[in-house]
């Protein structure tokens, strides 16, 4: 497996997303073939969507000031970007934390990043991500004259009691982005029971450590000799996630909170149904 690194300029708010990753990709020397994969940073999907936002236009309702949450354990959060992540959030959890359910995924503060933006501006996580990445496929699949491709959009993610950042997908297209493997047997001979592989996380992991957190400017990784399996079948939002009673987690959670995230998740999939694109 090869990952190539595109790095581009600073990108800006309302670019077009294919024409400045096709850009990029023409800058960098980079040419997509059959059965190669593109990683896209989620943060550049929200800036193309114009998802950026200056806090001091932001006006704190009573609850957002009353909310006694802290940023990262460090100082009290400012309620203008407590006020965000009410809006974005489905869920958020009790706790000193802002720790939210966002599109069915346990995330801080809704997705919402102060890093790489302005000075009193945040970015927000992209809306409907799925949708962006099979449009993109579609896109970029008529462009080369490919047939085997996929799309990820992937940023980083912590793991509970775990110092540093991962990638996960938020979305992806074209390829199965978990593969179920139960009832394959391991090398004793025993049959595997509840194994699934994560194979767009895992790649998202991949490309992030050629992204980067900081100044890199490489908001894509093009992934060659993947072993994945591609497929024209669309991935139903709600196929890859684990009902919050049934999350190996499930201990750190109260009651109260798997209720709330049980019945905020399955209306989360109401909202956004499977795409009809």
């Amino acid at each position: 497996m090869q990952l190539l690194p595109i790095k581009t300029a600073v990108i800006k708010k309302d670019s077009d997303l294919c024409a400045t990753i096709i850009d990029a990709l023409s800058k960098n020397r980079a040419r997509i073939g059959n059965g190669d994969i593109l990683v896209i940073s989620s943060k550049i999907v929200a800036l193309t969507q114009g998802r950026i936002v200056e806090l001091k236009k932001i006006i704190p309702s009573a609850r957002a000031k009353a909310l006694n949450k802290t940023q990262y354990g460090e100082k009290r959060e400012d309620a203008r970007f407590v006020q965000l992540v009410l809006n974005e959030a489905d869920a958020v959890l009790p706790g000193e934390m802002l720790l939210t359910l966002k599109d069915g995924i346990l995330i801080p503060s809704a997705g919402i990043d102060r890093s790489n933006a302005p000075d009193g501006f945040v970015i927000l996580w992209p809306k409907n991500p799925w949708d962006v990445a099979q449009k993109l496929l579609r896109s970029f699949c008529a462009h080369f004259g490919i047939k085997k491709f996929g799309v990820v959009i992937c940023d980083s993610h912590c793991t509970p009691l775990r110092l540093g950042v991962t990638g996960i997908a938020i979305a992806w297209a074209g390829f199965k982005g978990v593969e179920d493997i139960r009832g394959e047997k391991d090398i004793f001979g025993k049959k595997l029971k509840v194994t699934r592989k994560a194979v767009a996380d895992n790649l998202s992991s991949a490309a992030l450590v050629l992204m980067g957190e900081a100044a890199e400017k490489t908001p894509f990784v093009l992934i060659k000799n993947a072993p994945v399996k591609f497929t024209n079948k669309m991935q139903k939002h709600d196929e890859i996630f684990i009902e919050p009673d049934k999350c190996l987690f499930r201990g750190i959670y109260n009651r109260e909170t798997l209720l709330s995230l049980s019945r905020k998740r399955k209306s989360v999939f109401q909202r956004f149904p499977e795409s009809s694109l």
